[in-house]
């Protein structure tokens, strides 16, 4: 995900920030879900969480439009109305992300078919109208990890999340030694961004900062915060894999 996330840092950051991902997810679930998408459908959602300003829901959807990720144009019955497309370097920045998933689920279940899913046409209708379930009735991965708002309600929150539990992993020590310069050119963010995220999880309780060297001390509730946030990831993420043509459903007992 790291390598893929560099390739295009500004989009992924911001994309990732909680409030925004629900904008996107929004715009995803419409246009594969409604036949005559509009922008007042995602506004009007999006209000309705309470969690987005207006002015957050119009400069996302600019930044969507002017990167080249949506087209919009006037209804033919109304005027009035702008519907929208979501076009293929969307569609392929997405089904790329997604992606990077495939292999984890290859090796969590033998009836799962990475190649077949790769090779699949119809990939981003199958999977949208399955995991706009999730989207419009308000599952947030955040409600369920709450701790998490520390990262994901910040730019590149996801990422370094991501990052310091990896750095954990590699120096095999919840005592990390961590460079903030890489740290900032992964993340796609200034170095003082990253100390205010990380500011903001010591007085969550998540960690301690070592103000006189580049160490930190990972509690154990961040360990466990970090292993819940990207198990309940997979698992929305799954969500939507499971509503493709020819991949089995989860049996009830763990659909729950």
């Amino acid at each position: 995900m790291f390598r893929l996330y560099l390739t295009k840092p500004l989009y992924f950051k911001v994309i990732f920030k909680a409030n925004r991902f629900i904008i996107g997810s929004a715009i995803m679930a419409y246009a594969f879900t409604s036949a005559n998408p509009t922008l007042r459908d995602v506004k009007d959602f999006c209000k309705k969480t309470g969690l987005i300003s207006d002015n957050t829901i119009d400069s996302f959807l600019l930044f969507i439009r002017v990167g080249g990720r949506m087209e919009v144009k006037k209804d033919a019955q109304d005027k009035r109305k702008l519907t929208y497309t979501v076009t293929r370097k969307a569609l392929d920045e997405t089904r790329a992300l997604i992606n990077t998933m495939m292999i984890p689920y290859g090796m969590l279940y033998d009836d799962f078919d990475v190649s077949a899913c790769l090779k699949m046409e119809n990939f981003h209708a199958e999977y949208f109208k399955k995991y706009a379930e999730i989207t419009l009735k308000h599952v947030y991965l955040f409600d369920m990890v709450p701790e998490s708002k520390a990262f994901i309600f910040r730019d590149a929150g996801h990422m370094l999340l991501m990052d310091l539990y990896i750095e954990s992993l590699q120096q095999k020590t919840t005592v990390i030694e961590y460079n903030y310069l890489k740290a900032s050119v992964k993340c796609g963010v200034s170095r003082s961004h990253i100390k205010r995220c990380l500011q903001d999880a010591e007085a969550a309780g998540l960690l301690t900062l070592n103000k006189t060297s580049n160490t930190l001390i990972l509690h154990l509730s961040f360990m466990q915060m970090a292993l819940d946030y990207f198990a309940v990831y997979m698992a929305m993420v799954e969500y939507g894999l499971r509503g493709l043509t020819g991949v089995p459903q989860l049996p009830a007992s763990l659909s729950r």
